[in-house]
């Protein structure tokens, strides 16, 4: 299974390198959970950073390095588990926008994202996700809602 970590900085004062330095030590301190891979992301503005340690099971490949961002980059996220009916959303997913999705790789936490993206335009996808898990998810829209 993989790990990941998170920080938020309601008062927004802490820069850039101490959110990734920070974030990205927490994740290490579950490598075990994730050997495969490792990755941070930070929005210094908003004060928040996201740290991910991968186990990599579905897809091996370098595209299903988290924390990953949707095409829009209106969201952020990362996440540990297994979407069970993944190809079937992916197929979902396809059909309901005529092929205009482009995948990236394999990854189910794709599949998630891209849900997530269209489901704002749509009413279908995201509830539909069969899956355990544990995901957080960043708006990077709502940011200075905080």
């Amino acid at each position: 299974m993989c790990g990941f970590a998170g920080v938020i900085d309601f008062a927004r004062g802490t820069g850039e390198q101490a959110l990734r330095v920070t974030v990205a030590r927490m994740a290490n301190t579950l490598r075990h959970r994730g050997p495969d891979d490792a990755g941070v992301w930070v929005d210094a503005a908003a004060g928040v950073a996201l740290g991910h340690r991968r186990l990599s099971i579905l897809d091996l490949s370098p595209a299903g390095h988290q924390p990953m961002v949707s095409p829009s980059g209106r969201y952020v996220i990362v996440f540990n588990g297994e979407i069970y009916n993944c190809q079937q959303l992916r197929r979902e997913l396809d059909q309901v926008t005529i092929g205009g999705l482009s995948f990236r790789g394999h990854s189910d936490t794709e599949v998630m994202l891209q849900a997530f993206e269209h489901s704002r335009s749509s009413t279908s996808s995201g509830r539909n996700l069969k899956t355990i898990r544990t995901v957080v998810s960043w708006i990077t829209e709502f940011r200075n809602d905080l």
